[in-house]
């Protein structure tokens, strides 16, 4: 009887320890599937060809110079997002309003990610300029996380350090004139921005004054440039007061956008913007008395202005 009663004990612990073990591995398999499903994506079945047909009055009555449609990627010359499209379907791309300069933007585009982005220079009459430049640098490359759809805030990067594509190294340099910072109707606020490539020792030789990386980036491009296999672009913003260099940078911030494809930014290769304000007083009247507007709401709204 005994021994009839420990084969039984004995039975239910290998029962028990065979358990254990099933499920230990149901838990390490559903936690490798996860992993696996959460960083596999499938291409895109669909692409977007720029329709300049005007095709669309047809249907709606208005004369649309330029549109986006949306086509089966097994039938497209070039597999494209929708913010490429857009980006050079028209001649001013995404830029709104429209500049009251010369606008002239390319039809090739460049990828980057945000730890390519750098300003290499900073030329202001003053400190106090100076430093509210840097500032708005800092909010500009938070504008470049926003961008991305898994951003998280708490100006955490969401992007990979190894997108799907090689990237770009972009190099901004703004340019100010003024040391005045008073703002009424008679500041001038105007702006030009100029998007132009570069080769890979140019890339390196402009490093060497970067005001955010230090020598880290210079030695990181300096690794590019032995293969000469990653040029990038140089991006100047000029304008005589503060408050045009930070137009400036709205608009540069409307000149890139998210590719969902490759997981990256992209930009013009070259390009030209010369701008100015078409008002000298603009506003906007929010009416929360009979609508109620959240404190995030009107602070995007502010954002947005």
């Amino acid at each position: 009887i005994k021994s009839e009663i420990f084969k039984k004990i004995n039975i239910t612990e290998k029962d028990q320890n065979m358990r254990s073990l099933w499920c230990l591995l149901v838990a390490l398999f559903a936690g490798a599937t996860h992993a696996e499903i959460a960083s596999f994506r499938l291409p895109s079945p669909w692409s977007f060809e720029c329709d300049k047909t005007n095709s669309s009055f047809r249907t709606s009555g208005h004369l649309i110079p330029a549109r986006c449609v949306k086509v089966p990627s097994s039938s497209s010359e070039k597999v494209q997002g929708l913010q490429a499209c857009k980006m050079t379907c028209g001649s001013k791309g995404t830029l709104w309003p429209t500049p009251t300069g010369q606008v002239q933007l390319s039809s090739d585009l460049v990828h980057f990610i945000p730890q390519d982005f750098r300003v290499v220079s900073v030329s202001a009459p003053s400190e106090d300029v100076s430093n509210m430049i840097n500032q708005f640098a800092d909010v500009f490359r938070e504008y470049l996380y926003m961008m991305n759809p898994d951003y998280e805030g708490e100006y955490k990067n969401p992007f990979s350090e190894t997108p799907f594509i090689n990237g770009k190294t972009v190099q901004v340099s703004i340019s100010v004139e003024s040391e005045d910072l008073t703002l009424d109707t008679e500041t001038d606020e105007s702006y030009s921005i100029s998007i132009q490539r570069m080769s890979a020792n140019e890339l390196s030789r402009n490093s060497q004054t970067d005001r955010c990386e230090g020598p880290k980036a210079t030695q990181r491009v300096k690794s590019k440039g032995k293969a000469e296999e990653a040029p990038g672009i140089h991006i100047t913003v000029s304008a005589k007061t503060y408050y045009g260099a930070r137009h400036g940078l709205e608009t540069l911030s409307q000149m890139i956008t998210y590719d969902d494809l490759s997981d990256t930014l992209q930009t013009y290769s070259t390009a030209f913007v010369d701008d100015e304000p078409s008002f000298k007083h603009r506003g906007l009247l929010l009416d929360t008395s009979r609508n109620f507007m959240s404190k995030k709401v009107i602070k995007k709204i502010i954002q947005g202005m």
